[in-house]
């Protein structure tokens, strides 16, 4: 396996703690798995206005023969919060200045833990039921 660049290393760690992204392939900057027969998924680390700040996280569903069926951006900020930088409270970021990292702080295993959940709430809702499963059953 190719060595993962610091997007795709954090992308699997994200990736890793989803119960809907099974089987994931690293590619560039992106993270591609498949959430059924006909639909394959990519996570992506995306900006929101502000070059080389990437504060959320895009997920992107394609049907294998009708292309995007939905896309997805979670804003990290409403799934960890602000972070403390030098006693401001920031919007937290991957940045690229020279070499990308986050800024002003290092994800927790929470931090992971909130974004696999927030990308697993939205997977859930294409992904195909599990056998026994009923619709509407379990509330």
């Amino acid at each position: 396996m190719a060595a993962m660049n610091f997007f795709t290393s954090e992308l699997k760690k994200i990736a890793d703690r989803c119960e809907f992204i099974g089987d994931a392939k690293y590619v560039g900057r992106a993270c591609m798995f498949r959430l059924s027969d006909d639909v394959t998924g990519k996570m992506e680390f995306m900006t929101e206005g502000i070059a080389d700040h990437y504060s959320a996280l895009k997920l992107t569903l394609f049907n294998r023969k009708e292309g995007v069926i939905d896309t997805q951006k979670i804003k990290l900020e409403d799934v960890i919060g602000k972070i403390n930088v030098g006693g401001d409270m920031r919007n937290p970021h991957i940045w690229v200045y020279g070499q990308p990292e986050w800024y002003g702080f290092k994800p927790t295993n929470a931090n992971y833990d909130a974004m696999a959940q927030a990308a697993d709430d939205y997977l859930e809702m294409f992904a195909e039921p599990q056998m026994g499963e009923s619709m509407g059953m379990g509330m």
